[in-house]
Parts: structure tokens; C-alpha cells; sequence
């Protein structure tokens, strides 16, 4: 099945590369208002599927899984699950629970979503909250692009994929991380490049931090099935 176009292969060169010796690794591009924020790093996720993990002063523990049906390597159903259960910073605990899915349907060496792919959360707890991504039922791009929103209370934060990566001028195929608006202004990003994610967010004492930093946990825990 032939899923990689040549634009999307040389796009996804920055980091490929980042298994060279001497080179560093790709970064994703950052919105002007975050790009000189302070960048703190989600300790403990690798590779696994469950374990501990921190994020000074949070701690938690999470486990995920992903799974994929071929039916006659016609039609493929892949999914993805995702706990965690996160201590906040007042000392109350919340826990997430979410999913994905993707449907997809190949035929001849072509493959197309018959059911685009999704994300949702809800976290209960200390926090109550929900998280819904999609993708978009027609994508004239390469990008396996993500949009949606999370939810806590009052405060609404919109959460888009991100493919566009420094010093490149072509965009990945898959994203490289997540950016977080509210009002319209990026306020958070994750970037997912590597064993050891990368964040930023508003800073202690903004009603942002927490819903920042709940979604990009979620997002940095997602095995996507679509990648």
C-alpha cells in the first residue's frame, strides 16, 4: 500500500535526520507570542505503554495502547486509548480517560478515511473537562491535520495541529506538536518530536496553566492511529 507521497517524504526530512549524529533535532515552528516562553519538559512518557511520569511540580501515572483490524487489507480500523491520572499543584488529583479512532479503506495502493480520524477526553476528579478532536472530512493538503476544542468551566482553548517545522519550508505529513489559543491568541504549544515532550505554557498563577497543561498531557499520551 503506498501511503507516502514524495512531498511528504521530503518533508518529514528535518527529522529523519535527527537520528544523525551531530545534527539536531527538528523543533517545531512557535507562534511569536510563545516562541521566547520558558520550555519545560514532560519527563517519563518514552516509549511505553504505561509508567510514571513529571511535569515539575505535577507528577502522574499514565497507560495507553493502540490497536489495528485488517479486514481482506481492505478496510482498517486502528485505534487508540489513553489514562492518565495527573497530581495537581494544589495537591488534588484528576484522571483522563481517552480514545481514537480512524477508519480507512485501501484499494489498489490507494487509501482514503472513510471515517476521519477523532480524539475525545474527559477528565473527572478535582477537574471536570472534556477534550474532542477531528480531522477534516476533506483535506486538500498532505497534512494529517487535527482541529478541536477543550473544555473546563467557563474557559474554552482551541487545540490545532502543528507541521511546520523551523528552519523548513515545507510542512510533515504527521504533526509535530500542538498549539493552544484562547480569545484567538496561541497562549500553549506541546511538541511531540522525540522520547521527551516539549511545553509551554502560561505561567504559575494563570487561569491558562492548568487547561494548557491538561491537554497537551492528553496529546503528548496519544499513539495516533493515523500515523
Amino acid at each position: 500500500m503506498l501511503r507516502i507521497s514524495f512531498l511528504a517524504l521530503f518533508a518529514a526530512f528535518p527529522v529523519v535526520l535527527t537520528g544523525c549524529a551531530g545534527l539536531p533535532a527538528a523543533e517545531m515552528r512557535l507562534p511569536p507570542s510563545i516562541a521566547a516562553e520558558r520550555v519545560e519538559t514532560v519527563q517519563g512518557l518514552g516509549g511505553w505503554r504505561n509508567g510514571s511520569f513529571s511535569l515539575s511540580p505535577e507528577t502522574g501515572t499514565f497507560s495507553r495502547g493502540r490497536d489495528r483490524v485488517d479486514l481482506f487489507s481492505v478496510v482498517n480500523w486502528s485505534s487508540a486509548s489513553t489514562r492518565y491520572s495527573l497530581a495537581l499543584a494544589d495537591g488534588s488529583r484528576t484522571e483522563a480517560a481517552c480514545s481514537g479512532k480512524l477508519v480507512e479503506v485501501t484499494w489498489k495502493a490507494m487509501a482514503a478515511s472513510a471515517k476521519p480520524f477523532s480524539f475525545d477526553c474527559e477528565w473527572r476528579g478535582a477537574r471536570s473537562a472534556q477534550l474532542k478532536m477531528n480531522a477534516p472530512v476533506v483535506s486538500l493538503t498532505m497534512k494529517a491535520e487535527r482541529r478541536g476544542q477543550f473544555a473546563m468551566g467557563g474557559t474554552t482553548l482551541e487545540v490545532q495541529s502543528v507541521h511546520e517545522v523551523r528552519g523548513s519550508s515545507l510542512p510533515l505529513e504527521a504533526p509535530i506538536g500542538y498549539v493552544f489559543k484562547h480569545d484567538g491568541k496561541a497562549v500553549g504549544a506541546i511538541e511531540l518530536n522525540g522520547p521527551t515532550p516539549r511545553l509551554w505554557r502560561p505561567a504559575s498563577g494563570n487561569a491558562l496553566r492548568e487547561p494548557v497543561t491538561l491537554a497537551a498531557l492528553a496529546l503528548a499520551l496519544l499513539w495516533d492511529p493515523a500515523t
